[in-house]
């Protein structure tokens, strides 16, 4: 026993005589599943297969362009390009910059010259009139047939083959049975483990949708195979702008001219969703009022998106506050089509919690498991984009 004198101070009263208050609510700073996991989901659902290795064919229609990579002189009868098989019998081919026509004069281009194709005038009787330059786009038209010729040559083009991997991931976490029956204050702390153990999972599976490499490993000779899976960013390969040293460029017009780069084909879907890092969001909010739809209206996907209106069309739009500069992911910017975004998993393995799964005998923890299979496709990857470098 103490002994007091004078005036009782609050510092002088027994600790374990003063109630704790406590609030009831315990704030979580991060309690929400990940934008862009969640909006991949809503697109066309989750699809089950019964592989890791998820084949798929896509049909490309047969190439219209070639392009010149270097210099053919006036009167030249080879037109260097870099893709000449392209080129057939007869065909007309248009030079969009001297807006002159050639006659193909051979069956297969580079059969000739393998780095050209062999032309003539559309007299039939000499070279090209005026030299190329090179970035020269060669427009590959028709068949100009003549009276009484055979039909020409058989050409096609075949299915471009494709596959992505699925990955498995566990994460594990545990507490002893004292802990779980210990009385606290507010929501009990196995419940809040709970909940921001899934979401902690979530947001790192969001990550990798974005950045994942595609890649299948044996762990050791013989043994068991460890898959990754394949990000957006490794399947958008035909529209990659590159913002690096155009400070400020994410403009109304740099917008409208990506939605464009998605919309050239007849599979494109009216609707593209636009995912927008740090720096895109900061341009997109400095644009014109009149420019962005503060209606929200979009909310097919389960998450409300605002519509930017471009020249080329309109762009269902949203943050997603993972690509900060914190995480090194600010300067990016995706244009999907919603149509050809497919999440997987394998049937039967599809990611989930499972509680106590800990031994029978071990009566003093509590063991609960994320585990599952996860990937993503993106069909006919020239109907996406995706800008790097924005500051």
């Amino acid at each position: 026993m103490s002994v007091l004198t004078g005036n009782v101070r609050t510092d002088q009263v027994l600790a374990a005589k003063v109630p704790v208050y406590m609030r009831e609510q315990i704030d979580m700073l991060d309690s929400e599943r990940a934008f862009f996991e969640y909006l991949t989901r809503q697109f066309r659902g989750m699809k089950g297969i019964e592989s890791m290795k998820y084949n798929f064919l896509e049909m490309r229609s047969y190439p219209r362009f070639m392009t010149c990579n270097a210099i053919s002189a006036a009167a030249a009868t080879v037109v260097l390009v870099d893709n000449p098989t392209y080129a057939h019998t007869d065909q007309l081919i248009y030079n969009t910059r001297t807006q002159e026509h050639y006659l193909m004069n051979e069956v297969t281009g580079g059969t000739g010259n393998a780095a050209g194709i062999t032309v003539l005038n559309l007299n039939g009787s000499s070279g090209i009139t005026t030299a190329t330059a090179v970035g020269d786009i060669l427009q590959i038209g028709p068949e100009a047939h003549a009276e009484g010729e055979d039909v020409p040559a058989a050409y096609s083009n075949t299915p471009t083959e494709r596959f992505t991997y699925l990955f498995q991931h566990d994460k594990r976490r545990a507490n002893t049975d004292i802990q779980a029956r210990t009385k606290e204050y507010g929501t009990k702390q196995l419940i809040l483990d709970r909940k921001q153990f899934w979401v902690d999972e979530m947001r790192a599976l969001a990550m990798l949708l974005y950045t994942g490499k595609q890649s299948r490993e044996v762990t050791s000779t013989g043994g068991p195979r460890r898959h990754a899976m394949s990000g957006i960013m490794e399947q958008i390969t035909s529209n990659v702008v590159d913002f690096d040293g155009v400070p400020g460029a994410m403009t109304l017009a740099s917008v409208g001219e990506m939605l464009r780069l998605t919309m050239n084909h007849s599979a494109s879907s009216t609707t593209k969703v636009g995912v927008c890092g740090q720096n895109a969001w900061s341009g997109i909010s400095a644009m014109p009022a009149a420019a962005i739809r503060t209606t929200v209206t979009e909310t097919a996907w389960g998450k409300k998106l605002n519509t930017l209106i471009t020249p080329f069309g309109t762009l269902s739009i949203g943050y997603d506050s993972m690509l900060s500069a914190e995480n090194g992911m600010s300067d990016k910017f995706f244009v999907l089509d919603p149509s050809y975004v497919e999440r997987l998993q394998m049937t039967g393995l599809e990611t989930h919690l499972l509680l106590n799964i800990q031994n029978s005998d071990d009566i003093h923890n509590q063991v609960d498991v994320i585990t599952g299979t996860d990937g993503i496709r993106l069909g006919l990857e020239e109907l996406h984009a995706q800008a790097e470098n924005i500051s």
